[in-house]
């Protein structure tokens, strides 16, 4: 692997992109291990790691434009700036460039979706900026973290997590995005919590959406979920109010987690 640029500029980040994917991949490798041996002083290596891990995210960004169908330019930027290995466990750091799911629990009952399952949930709605969301099911707030990219300044995010060890983790991820509310509660008995809201989007499977997401849609919202059993055999379903009536349409073939809710 070639001797890589001192400073963190434009430079850098040109260096970087004519590196082999390979060679990115393994100092990514190289500074998980560190972080993990707690080796250097931390504000340091985050910042190498940062800027190697976005290295590692331009052929993941290329792999999803290419694989996806069009798509808004911005998502795009979302997926290669918002910084995914702040959302992964140590142990998974070297993967947080890939688009795969990774777990966030030892049980496996909490994933961070595979990257471009967010982007296709987001086009689905039209999320753009100026935009209010609502998210059921915050993980460690990466979903969010993209939304919040998406939306901008003059948009709002609003995300429901259940589990209260990932509150804690996705605000601290979450802590520098102004425009990002998380809330700890169950998504399915919190409709009121984004009631006024005009698109949400659920990150875990149900069997059917809920009869009180649909009530509590305004006029013209849209909600997404992934609907089926857990593991199999999942569709995202968009639902849309449109004159008090509630329309679905069947669309992508998904695999989430399934609700951990008792409701």
């Amino acid at each position: 692997m070639a001797a890589p640029p001192i400073l963190f500029t434009v430079e850098f980040r040109r260096k970087m992109a004519e590196l082999p994917q390979l060679a990115r991949q393994e100092w990514l490798s190289s500074l998980a291990e560190r972080v993990r041996e707690g080796s250097r002083p931390y504000p340091a290596l985050e910042q190498e790691l940062h800027e190697v891990a976005r290295g590692c995210r331009l052929a993941l960004v290329d792999s999803v434009a290419r694989n996806i169908g069009s798509i808004d330019p911005v998502y795009l930027r979302a997926l290669l700036e918002v910084p995914r290995e702040r959302f992964v466990r140590q142990e998974d750091i070297e993967r947080s460039a890939d688009d795969m799911p990774l777990p966030l629990d030892d049980a496996g009952l909490a994933t961070i979706s595979a990257p471009h399952a967010y982007l296709l949930s987001f086009r689905v709605l039209g999320l753009s900026a100026g935009d209010a969301l609502a998210e059921l099911g915050t993980g460690s707030g990466y979903g969010a973290a993209l939304a919040a990219f998406i939306v901008g300044q003059e948009g709002s995010v609003v995300t429901l997590e259940i589990d209260a060890d990932l509150v804690a983790w996705a605000r601290r991820n979450l802590a520098a995005e102004a425009n990002v509310s998380v809330v700890h509660g169950d998504a399915m008995t919190s409709a009121s919590e984004w009631r006024t809201m005009r698109k949400v989007v659920a990150t875990f499977a149900v069997d059917a959406i809920p009869e009180a997401w649909l009530a509590a849609l305004p006029e013209g919202g849209m909600l997404v979920a992934p609907v089926g059993p857990p593991d199999q055999n999942q569709r995202l379903v968009l639902a849309t109010k449109r004159r008090g009536a509630i329309e679905t349409r069947s669309l992508e073939a998904v695999r989430y987690v399934r609700n951990r809710s008792t409701r």
